[in-house]
């Protein structure tokens, strides 16, 4: 397992190993396919003698919600999901992401698969900016749009920092390309294992606009980084005019 990556002065130090990835097929337009994902991190505290301890990070409690999401092999249970009548937008180009009950306000830019077929992964210098999949579905279109940012950095907080205590009703703002913002409403976050990843449920087909954001989790050991990912599911809820 490669080391935590740290760049050199003058870049923001990242603490989270590159995503680890088993290459699946992703959605594009009327195919529908999966990639599967292992995003692994370093979270380090600090003592006031300054040594550093391994960091667990986890999702808080009860805002898991399976039943809740609207996505292959799901079973929403009456009442469980939030009812929306907003329709699919048509396709923009995310630029921020903005979840206000975390201050979350970060850059969003676009990519295609990595050339080992992963997902794209913020570098170390973008440790403060989330990735968008441009070859899938765009936030606010017909789909499930992937956005993928780093927990942390050697000096603090990324992108998406906090996403786990995320709690459903929550919502998540992209502002896009059109000058519409596209508004989510939090459905579940999950926490899933990087081996027992569900490809299927976070990647596969859905006829509704929805939203996918994925960071790490979990327990952090010096050899394999957070074993855990976390992803938040969301529905559109309502777009606005910037």
């Amino acid at each position: 397992m490669a080391r935590p990556l740290r760049p050199d002065a003058g870049a923001p130090r990242h603490r989270q190993r590159r995503h680890e990835v088993r290459a699946r097929r992703l959605e594009t337009a009327a195919v529908v396919t999966a990639l599967g994902l292992g995003i692994a991190g370093v979270y380090l505290g600090t003592d006031a003698a300054g040594s550093r301890e391994p960091r667990a990070v986890s999702i808080a409690e009860g805002v898991s919600r399976p039943d809740a999401v609207d996505a292959p092999g799901s079973h929403i249970s009456g009442g469980a999901r939030p009812a929306t009548d907003a329709p699919p937008l048509p396709r923009s180009d995310p630029l921020r992401v903005r979840i206000p009950s975390l201050g979350t306000d970060a850059e969003v830019y676009g990519a295609g698969l990595a050339p080992d077929g992963g997902p794209p992964t913020p570098a170390a210098d973008d440790a403060l900016r989330a990735a968008w999949y441009e070859g899938g579905a765009a936030p606010g279109e017909r789909g499930a749009a992937i956005l993928v940012g780093h927990l942390d950095t050697y000096d603090g907080p990324a992108a998406f920092a906090g996403l786990g205590t995320l709690r459903p009703g929550q919502t998540v703002e992209i502002d896009r390309a059109d000058g519409t913002t596209a508004v989510f409403r939090v459905d579940s976050v999950e926490q899933y294992p990087k081996d027992d990843f569900p490809d299927q449920r976070v990647y596969g087909p859905v006829v509704t606009p929805q939203l996918r954001l994925i960071t790490c989790g979990g327990t952090w050991t010096k050899d394999g980084g957070y074993d855990s990912n976390i992803v938040a599911y969301a529905t559109l809820a309502r777009a606005t005019e910037r």
